[in-house]
């Protein structure tokens, strides 16, 4: 098993649960929050889609699809947003997103994530990319693919335990 079957499984693994925990909540858990200062599954969704198309995209050396796309515009947010650092009243103003578009925007990234994943060798592996966060500095491919896989992990159980928190164990 190379490295590109080990970093598509856990992807498609945890966007198959994610799913599975987003399936049957109303508009008003999506946005639920457990404190004004915390972020509500609604955000966390779209920050996961975010975060995926900046790596992907930093991978590329192309703009991401929130860019190229201009998804940014149908989500009605600005072209630099990605979650990292939001306020609280850019975290509340996500509350106006609708979870059918920004499923849709998370499909497209995936959707572009995948085909990257399947195009890499072990030299892009191996590749130093500039770090995207600080303007300074590199991370190798390597690092971003398992940064890519625990980010998605950890969202994925923040949504997770906040859906726990407005349902209780459901299954």
């Amino acid at each position: 098993m190379g490295f590109k079957d080990v970093v598509k499984g856990n992807l498609v693994e945890y966007y198959a649960v994610l799913k599975r925990k987003l399936d049957g909540l109303t508009d008003e858990e999506l946005r639920w929050q457990p404190d004004p200062e915390s972020n509500h599954i609604l955000w966390t969704v779209w920050h996961m889609s975010r975060v995926e198309d900046t790596w992907v995209s930093t991978l590329q050396g192309l703009p991401g699809i929130w860019v190229s796309d201009e998804w940014h515009e149908q989500l009605g947010m600005t072209l630099d947003r990605h979650g990292r650092g939001d306020s609280l009243d850019e975290v509340e103003a996500s509350k106006a997103l609708n979870i059918a578009e920004v499923m849709e925007y998370y499909d497209a990234v995936r959707e572009v994530t995948l085909e990257h994943i399947d195009s890499m060798t072990e030299d892009d592996v191996d590749r130093e990319y500039p770090f995207i966060y600080h303007g300074a500095g590199s991370d190798s491919g390597a690092w971003i693919l398992g940064h890519l896989m625990a980010e998605e992990s950890q969202h994925l159980g923040q949504v997770s335990y906040i859906r726990g928190m407005i349902r209780g164990f459901d299954g």
